[in-house]
């Protein structure tokens, strides 16, 4: 087991101020003439960017492994002080456990394109697909009870397996407000590992040394693109600011006392506080920007929108969390002698035969799991014995006297034998 995290920054404290609180944790399978798993934790910049933040290479995916990971990350970026943390995962137990056990504090979101895909998988209706998307992408509880109300009436066998799944993990009508980030989707650390595909394929100290050059460019780069922008917030929190603008444009504004206004959207009236920077659709306390209704707000009273954005979005924070990124390592040769025994690899092992390859296609209920794709399975098959020619039993437990097959029938142009 290769036990050793690899830490991008010196940012134990300024990571908390830097990088937004949001860390996805995923775990990859790796074969070479060992076995082996890769652990990855992935956090989001202000320009809404993956951040590589730790990642080890332990022997199986199981309990011990991923609370071993955890605890070292959380000690090594200070996560038992922080309250406003939110981890997004898919549903691996032993990376449950260990998030619970290490992290009770933290929310712990579920990757909805995860359960979506284990809620369906028998069933290929696409209208189920989009109403599933609008439930985990409702930002209130009761547009979240509306829309699971369509469901019901649309499907009832549906919506009953649907609340199995623990809606409150991954919809965003339950999400805490203080991550300044809406994401309920693993899609950051899925990108990591799309971009370590090719150093995946080699040998394990090449794999990890790929991987640290790799980040370490990768945060030169962002510092650099970071140090020349013009613009007081990333481009991305620019875009999305200029759309609630935008949308801004749709809102019936209705004034009160005491700074407090009424919104009015599509039949949907919504409330705004600015003394407290909130809004009734939960949007602009999640994510950190004012929402359209907000924005309407800000317009009128002749204001600029992005005073308002949170700094997590702002260059001065995104040009930080790349300041230190990663030091060169020397190459082997120079590594200083200590007379300490090798590292050794794990023993070898059988792989889990509960879990299927990630390039082989889904059989269907009646395949075979076999490779070959033109049997059928033998369940419910009813049993022919060749000797007696009776059903429920084979021609090694037979007991009855033989019985003469059939002469097969001659085929066609052909003459018969004489």
């Amino acid at each position: 087991m290769v036990a050793e995290i690899k830490r991008e920054y010196k940012l134990k404290d300024s990571w908390k101020e830097t990088c937004r609180p949001i860390i996805g944790l995923d775990g990859a399978f790796l074969k070479w003439d060992i076995k082996g798993h890769f652990l990855a934790a992935v956090g989001r910049d202000g320009d809404n960017r993956i951040v590589p933040i730790a990642w080890a290479i332990v022997e199986i995916e199981n309990d011990d492994n991923w609370e071993w990971f955890v605890k070292h990350l959380s000690s090594s970026l200070g996560l038992h002080t922080m309250k406003d943390i939110a981890i997004i995962s898919d549903k691996q137990k032993g990376l449950v456990k260990a998030i619970h056990g290490v992290l009770p504090h933290a929310e712990h979101r579920q990757c909805a394109k995860h359960i979506m895909d284990n809620w369906k998988r028998d069933n290929h209706d696409q209208e189920l697909q989009r109403m599933f998307w609008r439930i985990a992408r409702a930002y209130t509880t009761g547009e979240f009870i509306d829309r699971m109300e369509e469901l019901k009436k649309y499907n009832m066998q549906a919506y009953t397996s649907l609340q199995v799944t623990n809606p409150k993990s991954w919809s965003r009508a339950f999400f805490r407000i203080g991550a300044c980030c809406n994401d309920n989707l693993n899609n950051l650390s899925e990108s990591f590992n799309r971009t370590i595909r090719q150093a995946r394929k080699k040998p394990l100290l090449d794999l990890l040394e790929d991987i640290m050059r790799q980040c370490m460019v990768r945060n030169a780069k962002r510092f650099i693109i970071a140090d020349r922008l013009k613009t007081r917030f990333t481009k991305r929190a620019h875009a999305e600011n200029e759309k609630m603008i935008a949308g801004s444009l749709q809102c019936i504004r209705y004034m009160a006392r005491n700074n407090l206004h009424e919104i009015e959207v599509n039949d949907v009236t919504y409330f705004v506080d600015m003394n407290t920077n909130t809004c009734g659709c939960k949007k602009w306390q999640m994510v950190g920007i004012p929402c359209i209704h907000a924005a309407s707000v800000i317009i009128e009273k002749k204001e600029k929108v992005e005073n308002y954005v949170s700094d997590y979005y702002t260059k001065i924070r995104w040009r930080e969390t790349y300041r230190e990124g990663i030091r060169p390592v020397k190459g082997m040769p120079l590594w200083p002698r200590l007379n300490r025994l090798l590292v050794l690899p794990p023993p070898w092992r059988r792989g889990n035969p509960g879990r299927p390859s990630n390039y082989v296609r889904r059989k269907g209920k009646n395949e075979s799991s076999s490779s070959s794709n033109n049997k059928m399975s033998r369940a419910r098959r009813i049993m022919t014995c060749s000797n007696c020619k009776e059903e429920g039993h084979n021609k090694q437990a037979c007991k009855n006297p033989t019985i003469a097959s059939l002469p097969k029938r001659p085929r066609i142009n052909q003459e018969p034998q004489r």
